[in-house]
């Protein structure tokens, strides 16, 4: 929850700052793409680390880098300040992100992984839907004056400091210390499986002679490597067109809504409603992992997603149809994004699960920026917001065929 605020507040904050600052459309464009340009640089190089540092060491220096971003973009005093504190705070987030949905995978186990990943990144759009209503609380204060936006950023400082203490006390994963080796491995181990109620183990398993010896460049290279390349291409290619298609939704369908002729509560309402319902999404796919594979559910969720993409060209000037097909997009989109999550972790051994997970989330970051700039570009050459809508059901059907090519390598 804490990420879907510090990622999407500068959103809610934008009119405020453009009113302060007197900003540009152009630099905005350039304050909000800093924040998914760190969120890569973090997911690939800061997440990769967790694999030869630890879980919990990783999520604690993303959780005070998003902080401090956070406190940069409170104190900036220019555009370019604004624009670094940004990028800090992404580059956290994109730690963050990576690390703690590998610990969370690694302590569920295969049986419940599904489930705990599935319930673990409902934070994130409850997070995002959540946003709209503090800061707009927040912009209230001093009378909304034109320094109100400071305290969006000052809360989501707060935030991320304030769960420092409970990463602390969580312990680190027994997966990732036992591929580790070491001095003192095992002992901890054991006093895990000491407070979980189960039988210590008598020695490390064999793994653990090659792991956490690795540097980030010989991570990269084997996920490259011929055991890993098919299944690495396809989660790559599946989430970088998944958050092309993401990301012009949740930046643009408001504005397309009051663009078909309805009222900006319309607009905002329309684009609360692809968080809250995909929240829907989340929790069938982690219901249905158990006995289904989430590639497969993924697969099905994404082919929906682009025929209703196709669908809403055709609704005309039907606000209830409009808010129904956006919900519905919501629930499948967001569910596709968690089946992938999900996913990413059975492809990999222990000692690549941190870096096979951030460079899938890291790559996918130039689609999250393609894809909100792309309808941008359509829409000053005249495209209507239908005709926008129906073309982004192509890369949501390229990424269901590229998810059911994940299914079927784990089948195999």
């Amino acid at each position: 929850m804490q990420d879907g605020f510090d990622i999407l507040a500068i959103s809610f904050a934008a009119n405020a700052i453009s009113a302060d600052w007197a900003m540009s459309r152009a630099e905005l464009g350039i304050v909000f793409s800093a924040g998914l340009f760190g969120m890569m640089l973090g997911a690939i190089f800061l997440a990769a680390l967790a694999d030869k540092f630890g879980r919990k060491i990783i999520t604690i220096t993303g959780l005070t880098l998003s902080g401090t971003g956070m406190l940069v973009s409170m104190a900036a005093a220019d555009l370019n300040i604004l624009v670094l504190g940004r990028v800090i705070t992404g580059f956290g987030v994109g730690g963050i992100l990576a690390s703690v949905n590998t610990l969370v995978s690694e302590y569920a186990g295969p049986k419940y992984r599904v489930a705990a990943v599935s319930f673990f990144q409902l934070g994130f759009p409850f997070g995002a839907f959540l946003s709209g209503f503090i800061a707009a609380y927040l912009l209230g204060f001093d009378g909304g004056g034109a320094a109100s936006w400071r305290y969006v950023f000052a809360f989501g400082a707060f935030t991320s400091f304030f769960f420092i203490p409970f990463i602390l006390i969580l312990p680190e994963s027994t997966a990732f210390l036992a591929a580790r080796g070491g001095a003192g491995a095992l002992e901890k181990i054991n006093a895990v499986q000491k407070k979980f109620g189960r039988a210590p183990l008598l020695s490390l398993p064999e793994v653990s002679a090659a792991a956490g010896k690795q540097s980030m460049v010989q991570s990269a290279a084997q996920l490259l490597s011929p055991r890993f390349r098919l299944s690495t291409l396809l989660i790559w290619t599946a989430f970088f067109l998944l958050l092309t298609t993401l990301y012009f939704l949740l930046s643009w369908t408001p504005k397309m809504i009051i663009d078909m002729g309805f009222t900006e509560a319309d607009g905002n309402r329309g684009g609360r409603l692809i968080n809250l319902a995909g929240m829907i999404g989340i929790v069938i796919i982690g219901v249905l992992g158990y006995k289904i594979r989430p590639a497969l559910i993924t697969s099905l969720y994404l082919c929906l997603a682009g025929l209703l993409l196709i669908i809403f060209s055709y609704v005309g000037q039907s606000l209830s149809a409009v808010i129904l097909i956006v919900s519905l997009i919501g629930i499948f989109v967001h569910g596709s994004m968690i089946g992938l999550y999900s996913t990413v972790p059975s492809l990999y051994p222990t000692q690549l699960r941190a870096s096979g997970t951030g460079w899938a989330i890291g790559l996918s970051r130039f689609g999250a920026v393609m894809g909100p700039a792309l309808a941008g570009y359509l829409f000053d050459k005249g495209w209507s917001a239908q005709n926008v809508f129906a073309l982004f059901a192509l890369p949501a059907g390229l990424a269901s065929i590229a998810a059911f090519g994940l299914w079927r390598v784990q089948k195999r």
